[in-house]
């Protein structure tokens, strides 16, 4: 046991926390229906995702450690522009809170999953239950959160994280067994589209890469970073550690678990005559049967809800906290998740119940509407690398601890990687969000 607990404790921290946040129900729709659509073939996309993911995500730590009294969008508005702090509020909030809303509809639908219940006509429980639902299970949330403040919360999510690893991983061991085919699908190549039968939309592969990049690089986790690093007392002495933390908790855990998710989802899904058509977490939960051996067949189920419910549960926590620090440093009021700080627990509180009690009356599929919002975050992520950018090399923000060259590398590989995404994706995203 204690050898558990010491390794529990090597993923313990600000990236840890951030880890568990991204690989969310939209990252695990994103990396699944790759699998199901175009089998291994999108494996290769991982390869520069991650180090991009590591070095990206630890800059913008690094602003907070250095900067532990000052919030981000502090830092914003007396550095860059005031104007551009408002204008990343004013995207970020109503876009979490929808994101919150998506994360409660995912864990009430794998909570009925895991239960049996069994949902009305229609398909969905009676709209009173879904609410009691959606906001009984946030309450539970917010207890869990509250219960022993910002040390508390970092380990049960770092506890999560390691869960639901282990959750998708049980799924996918017999996708192993086609070793030949996973080797292959790291060979970059862009598989042509595949028609849906039905519709005259068919699954294109740029849009399931940029749903995959999206997935990882999300402009919340690189504004929360800095809010998350000064909140656990990471400072100079600390970021050496914080860095191998990164590559540990953000790099190894996050690429093996979107390994593994997008090997389970081609296993099990891409040989079924209508893999095309998967679109939602209910599909697919159903047929990844096929993907553990013959006599625990009705574990894939199980496995696969309760592993979606941990990743739902977590990137809810982290979207609904990083929301009211970006409030609250906004108003010039006092941000840090402490026991002490009744206008954050309050704000949170009234922010996730808001979420919970809305979320039933939102008639989209529950990933779907995590994958689109995702698309509202491509466009975001520009305005985010520049912040950080420029912020990583001001001398009065970061002092002798600038960012080198080739932190500036891959910051500006990722700007330029956002900007391509955004020009590509934009009008399509709007169009299917507001058209």
């Amino acid at each position: 046991m204690r050898g558990l607990l010491r390794a529990l404790g090597n993923f313990v921290g600000p990236a840890a926390v951030m880890a568990a946040g991204t690989m969310g129900a939209g990252a695990i729709a994103s990396f699944l229906l790759a699998g199901a659509w175009f089998r291994y073939d999108l494996l290769w996309v991982l390869l520069p995702l991650l180090p991009l993911f590591v070095v990206s995500a630890d800059s913008a730590s690094r602003i907070g450690a250095l900067n532990p009294a000052t919030g981000i969008l502090t830092l914003v508005r007396e550095r860059l522009n005031p104007a551009l702090a408002w204008v990343i509020l004013a995207l970020i909030v109503p876009v979490h809170f929808l994101v919150t809303m998506g994360q409660v509809s995912v864990m009430s639908s794998a909570f009925t999953s895991l239960i049996g219940l069994a949902p009305g006509a229609g398909g969905r429980l009676p709209v009173a239950l879904e609410v009691l639902l959606s906001v009984t299970l946030a309450a539970g949330v917010l207890w869990l959160v509250f219960s022993r403040g910002y040390d508390r919360m970092q380990r049960v999510m770092s506890f999560l994280m390691v869960l639901m690893f282990l959750c998708f991983l049980t799924v996918a061991l017999r996708g192993l067994s086609e070793w030949r085919a996973i080797l292959d699908g790291f060979l970059p190549a862009l598989p042509p589209d595949l028609p849906v039968p039905g519709s005259a939309e068919p699954r294109v592969a740029t849009s399931s890469l940029i749903a995959m990049v999206g997935a990882a690089i999300a402009p919340a986790a690189l504004l929360g970073l800095p809010y998350l690093c000064a909140d656990a007392g990471s400072g100079r002495a600390q970021l050496t550690r914080a860095f191998w933390q990164a590559v540990l908790n953000l790099g190894f855990v996050f690429g093996a678990y979107a390994f593994f998710v997008l090997v389970a989802g081609a296993f099990a899904l891409y040989p079924l005559a209508d893999h095309a058509s998967f679109a939602d977490v209910a599909q697919a939960s159903a047929v990844l049967r096929a993907a553990l051996p013959e006599r625990l067949a009705f574990l894939g189920p199980v496995i696969f809800s309760l592993g979606l419910f941990t990743a739902a549960m977590t990137t809810l926590v982290v979207a609904a906290q990083v929301t009211i620090y970006f409030i609250l440093d906004m108003a010039r009021q006092p941000w840090r998740f402490s026991a002490d700080n009744r206008r954050y627990h309050q704000l949170l509180t009234v922010f996730v119940l808001g979420a919970a009690a809305l979320a039933p009356f939102w008639d989209f599929p529950a990933l779907l509407k995590v994958i689109l919002l995702m698309g509202v975050n491509v466009v975001v992520i520009p305005l985010v690398y520049v912040i950080v950018l420029v912020l990583a090399n001001s001398r009065v923000v970061m002092g002798e601890f600038r960012a080198e060259w080739w932190r500036n590398l891959f910051l500006a590989l990722g700007l330029g990687v956002s900007v391509a995404l955004a020009i590509d994706k934009a009008p399509l995203y709007f169009r299917t969000l507001f058209g």
